[in-house]
């Protein structure tokens, strides 16, 4: 089991490695984290992944999370046979990615169901295809259905910006019957996203408190987000894993494999701790750079709340702030009793 008792008193039994296998997509969003041309690992290393991944957890004592995304991970030339090994070694299996034909989840579903499959949305319609290429919302509530029919749970994630917070509410209602599960992210502005704004801090806590209240009578609605549980703890509701199901889980229960090897605390902003093969998985987990990011900003420490929250490292560096010593722009522990 990992453990950071030293640290915040956190415990996990689970191992995530969100595996980017490409960078190569068909769409072109308007916030998109990196388009760089990253070579993607041969068959051969890639497989020596898995045998990383695989002694890594045995060696840590936690079950094994292989969540396949990229760009389009479908678009891996050998993502089957890599899928088809990770489900033989008794892994976790998770995909983000965009929607495919039927006859890909079919086989996706023929080898292992995946405990789910993420997709997209940034807002009704009109909206979310200025930001993900036209016919786009369509073809994912279609999709929606496809996994539905195949029996594969169901995710669909939006990233909030300044001009979508007003769809987050209406998006919930659109999806009702459609999705098994809705939640968001702040933007992080890195990449493309760096053309974007961030909504107003004020706003995006009304969103929060709206989206609380919604959660009363809407199943399926994620707290990603661990500014949640200021409202929660606020009003002596259980409070939720945050973003990784143990607040800001980088470089704890998380690491990021980028197609071309590196290791990163957190895909959504540059925080490289290794190289998959310059040392490998256990050597990146136990560097001091990953360290780092487990402690995460200062600015946390004494926080009650540091266990499940810790704000977040990307939302910070996107700001222009040091994201180890900074408080997340957007937290509103001072006000919390006023919210």
């Amino acid at each position: 089991m990992l453990r950071d008792r030293w640290l915040f008193g956190r415990a996990a039994d689970v191992f995530t490695l969100q595996w980017h296998l490409t960078n190569a997509c068909e769409l072109s969003c308007v916030h998109c984290y990196d388009r760089s041309e990253r070579r993607a690992l041969g068959a051969t290393d890639a497989f020596a992944v898995l045998d990383q991944l695989d002694d890594f957890c045995r060696a840590r004592g936690v079950g094994a999370h292989a969540c396949f995304t990229g760009g389009n991970p479908l678009l891996y030339p050998r993502f089957f046979d890599l899928y088809e090994e990770a489900a033989a070694r008794g892994m976790r299996l998770s995909v983000l990615g965009n929607p495919v034909r039927r006859s890909l989840v079919e086989r996706l579903a023929g080898i292992r169901r995946p405990v789910y499959y993420q997709v997209s949305l940034e807002g009704l319609e009109e909206h979310n295809d200025r930001a993900r290429g036209r016919g786009h919302f369509d073809r994912t509530l279609r999709f929606l259905d496809v996994l539905r029919e195949a029996r594969i749970g169901s995710c669909v994630m939006l990233t909030v910006t300044r001009d979508n917070l007003h769809e987050v509410l209406p998006l919930a209602e659109a999806l009702r019957g459609r999705a098994d599960r809705f939640t968001f992210n702040r933007l992080s502005r890195v990449g493309e996203g760096a053309a974007l704004e961030l909504p107003d801090r004020r706003d995006y806590v009304g969103l929060l408190r709206d989206w609380t209240r919604l959660s009363h009578t809407r199943r399926g609605l994620g707290f990603k987000d661990g500014l949640f549980n200021l409202l929660r703890r606020r009003h002596g509701r259980p409070l939720t894993g945050g973003c990784t199901g143990h607040g800001c889980g980088a470089a704890f229960n998380f690491l990021a494999l980028l197609p071309d090897g590196e290791l990163h605390a957190c895909r959504k902003f540059p925080s490289r701790v290794g190289h998959v093969f310059d040392g490998g998985l256990a050597a990146a987990y136990d560097s001091p750079a990953a360290g780092a990011y487990r402690r995460g900003s200062a600015a946390c420490e004494g926080c009650g709340l540091r266990r499940r929250c810790g704000g977040c490292l990307a939302v910070t560096y996107g700001c222009g702030l040091d994201p180890l010593a900074a408080r997340d722009p957007f937290c509103f522990k001072d006000e919390a009793d006023r919210v």
